[in-house]
């Protein structure tokens, strides 16, 4: 769906549910929501049972498999984390250790640091980010607010 000039696609269990049923839209540009939906035309997200450290059962769909590896199933986390890398490298984006410079966990600082650049409130950030509290949003990237 879009809202204003931001692609706002409905993110369902995303990869930081923290409880069951509890959602929020990420902002994702257009191309991305294309990869999305052409990874979800080839691998339906996957159901994962697991208890929680707290002791309670929890359902998800990732997104990523979990467990299995190898061709013709669906990529892992890791497999992701792997081709990330090797894309960084492949760019010249490499530390002095010859090594990828970047995670994919820079994408989301890069992105929340972009979008508070560009004026977006920081409860939006916090929202899309997924902090209980704006207090973590703040103590993370308060330093980034155009008057700090």
């Amino acid at each position: 769906m879009m809202t204003g000039s931001t692609w706002v696609r409905p993110w369902r269990g995303g990869l930081k549910a923290r409880v069951e049923g509890e959602y929020r839209d990420v902002p994702v540009a257009p191309f991305l929501d294309r990869e999305i939906d052409a990874h979800l035309s080839q691998w339906a997200p996957a159901p994962v049972a697991f208890t929680s450290p707290s002791g309670k059962y929890r359902h998800l769909s990732v997104l990523f498999s979990p467990r299995d590896r190898g061709k013709g199933v669906m990529p892992t986390a890791s497999t992701y984390d792997y081709h990330f890398r090797k894309v960084c490298v492949a760019a010249g984006l490499v530390g002095s250790q010859g090594r990828a410079e970047y995670t994919p966990r820079n994408l989301r600082d890069f992105f929340a640091s972009t979008a508070l650049a560009k004026g977006i409130p920081i409860h939006e950030v916090s929202r899309w980010l997924g902090h209980r509290s704006i207090k973590v949003t703040v103590d993370i990237y308060g330093h980034l607010l155009p008057r700090a």
